[in-house]
């Protein structure tokens, strides 16, 4: 029977020693769509993806991808996963060679010509391919996600999570970056965003998550939440950024 849901998180429960990061999470998603997940910051969004994609191994609840428990799934597969950026940016290293680190698990001893081709394939895919060769603090902010986007795609994962993959980038950065996410989503993919960027929210997204320790509310729409729920979330008044951002 094939699975409703790409991923179906179940009373999760997250602790960093006494300290509660997360308390009975519920939510399914559904294949191919676009989520973005938003919340205050410390609300608990890096320790929800960094649960997903397998980071955090300790954990109460149930966390099912395709209808697999999270281990199994990953076992055969990876999640595509965007970490915050900043963790290359003064690294001496090649762009291809970070490209390449998505696709460790089919190294043995080391890359071959095939490994090559795809991390090329999946610089092309982020009009990118020219900078292969270039160090990777060589490039500016908006082309190091593009990069770190191949890295995650490389391996044709089913499901995208990035992790407030904007900060830093300038606005025309960001409408770049956005519109090159949404076409990665036209193809199937499931697409997953962490942001603080309220206005996305209600352009691009087919759900919207909102997490403080919990989760708030799960929502198809901006204009299904009060605006009274963004002032308590956020302490100031959301829906009318997120109107103004739309004109």
């Amino acid at each position: 029977m094939k699975c409703e849901y790409c991923l179906e998180v179940k009373n999760l429960t997250v602790r960093y020693g006494d300290i509660v990061a997360l308390k009975d999470v519920n939510f399914s998603l559904e294949k191919g769509k676009f989520y973005t997940i938003v919340g205050p910051n410390g609300g608990g969004k890096s320790t929800l993806v960094k649960t997903i994609v397998g980071i955090i191994e300790d954990y109460d609840g149930q966390v099912q991808i395709f209808g697999k428990d999270r281990d199994e799934y990953l076992r055969e597969k990876l999640v595509g996963y965007v970490p915050q950026i900043g963790a290359f940016t003064r690294f001496p290293i090649r762009v291809i060679d970070i490209v390449l680190m998505g696709l460790f698990r089919e190294r043995k001893f080391r890359f071959k010509k095939q490994h090559y081709k795809k991390a090329l394939k999946a610089l092309e895919r982020v009009n990118m391919e020219g900078f292969s060769r270039r160090l990777i603090h060589e490039l500016s902010g908006g082309q190091r996600q593009r990069v770190m986007i191949a890295r995650a795609i490389v391996s044709k994962p089913e499901i995208l999570i990035m992790d407030e993959p904007t900060v830093g980038l300038d606005t025309e950065s960001q409408g770049n970056f956005f519109r090159l996410v949404k076409e990665l989503n036209e193809t199937g993919m499931t697409v997953i965003v962490v942001t603080h960027d309220v206005g996305f929210v209600s352009e691009h997204s087919d759900g919207i998550l909102c997490i403080n320790k919990k989760l708030v509310v799960h929502a198809k729409d901006v204009d299904e939440l009060p605006e009274e729920f963004f002032a308590k979330l956020y302490g100031y008044n959301v829906k009318a950024v997120l109107h103004n951002h739309k004109r």
